[in-house]
């Protein structure tokens, strides 16, 4: 009798050990990273939550046997230890980390949420700060560091011209912030943005045709205010090409526009005589810098512009085509289109 007590003993301790092991052994089946979430115990009801977490384990696949998960428990314990939350638990876990992992409650470290801003294409740098200030981050740090960007940008970004403002080269697109974004963060992800859109291939185009890019962008900014449809805007920046090429002032309206800081479809006689440099009906050439943030369409556009007889062109104001861009050849067919059109 003893020696059977002995051999059942035996048996049993092996047994026990065979467990053991297999469990010690236990990987977490899932090959990705996955959320676990432990509600919480019920210990007010006299229920133990240890069996509800091993039955999780094993739906969600993360265990084969939530046996496994009971015998561990058992073993070490664990009974009320299991904190609340939501757990990520990484591919190949052993039951021991993933238990730690409740018992410290080594939850899920939950991302603030980032705030989307969007800067349309074509805005001015003024515009943009309104955006800023919308999305509750530092709009007044990012006016001033945009009108007098830092040597360290300046350093990093070749295309910025010393001692111009970033107008032009904040590239119009949504992006996202997160809460306590810095002025410096919002203004480098716009001219990161801007050098990857602006790819070097295209800056390298540039070149070839004898052009810079400050005034490429330049022109694209005028283009980007006078018209929004894609065909046109290689016909526009073609006309307002061959008006540089003959000496012809531009006289844009986009850049009055810019000056007074508000877009009108007509002007008066006292705007066009509005003394700035921006003034493109007083000063020929390209103004001094960009008058908003251009699209890349735009830019592209400055830098092939159709060529084109055109030397006129304006956007109808007649409520059936109204935006539709119409040209002239000359002044005497251009002023018969703008009484056609409601101007």
């Amino acid at each position: 009798m003893l020696r059977i007590l002995i051999a059942l003993a035996i048996i049993l301790v092996i047994s026990f050990l065979v467990v053991d092991y297999q469990v010690r052994s236990v990987e977490t089946a899932n090959t990705d990273m996955q959320e676990f979430t432990i509600a919480g115990t019920d210990s007010d009801a006299g229920r133990d939550s240890l069996f509800d977490v091993g039955q999780k384990l094993e739906d969600q696949n993360v265990i084969s046997s939530r046996y496994f998960f009971y015998y561990h428990a058992w073993r070490n314990k664990l009974r009320g230890k299991l904190l609340a939350g939501v757990y990520e638990i990484q591919p190949q876990s052993s039951l021991t980390e993933i238990s730690e992992q409740f018992i410290k409650g080594k939850i899920k470290e939950e991302k603030p949420v980032e705030i989307q801003v969007l800067f349309k294409e074509g805005l001015t740098l003024t515009e943009y700060v309104d955006a800023v200030r919308e999305a509750g981050l530092p709009h007044e740090e990012f006016l001033a560091l945009a009108k007098n960007p830092s040597p360290e940008i300046m350093n990093d970004y070749d295309f910025l011209l010393e001692g111009s403002t970033l107008e032009g080269y904040l590239f119009p697109d949504t992006y996202n912030f997160f809460p306590g974004a810095s002025a410096e963060t919002i203004i480098r992800k716009t001219l990161d943005n801007f050098a990857a859109k602006v790819s070097s291939s295209l800056r390298a185009d540039i070149a070839r045709k004898g052009k810079s890019l400050s005034d490429v962008v330049i022109l694209a900014s005028i283009v980007e205010g006078e018209v929004t449809e894609g065909i046109d805007r290689k016909l526009v920046a073609g006309v307002f090409q061959k008006r540089l090429d003959i000496g012809m002032a531009l006289q844009t309206d986009a850049s009055i526009d810019y000056i007074k800081g508000i877009a009108e479809i007509k002007h008066t006689l006292e705007d066009l005589k509005i003394d700035s440099p921006y003034n493109t009906y007083l000063y020929p050439g390209l103004p001094p810098g960009p008058i908003n943030n251009p699209s890349l369409d735009s830019i592209i556009a400055a830098a092939n512009p159709a060529e084109t007889d055109y030397l006129f062109f304006l956007n109808s104001n007649k409520e059936e085509n109204r935006g539709e861009t119409i040209f002239a050849e000359t002044y005497a067919e251009h002023l018969i289109n703008k009484d056609a059109n409601g101007l």
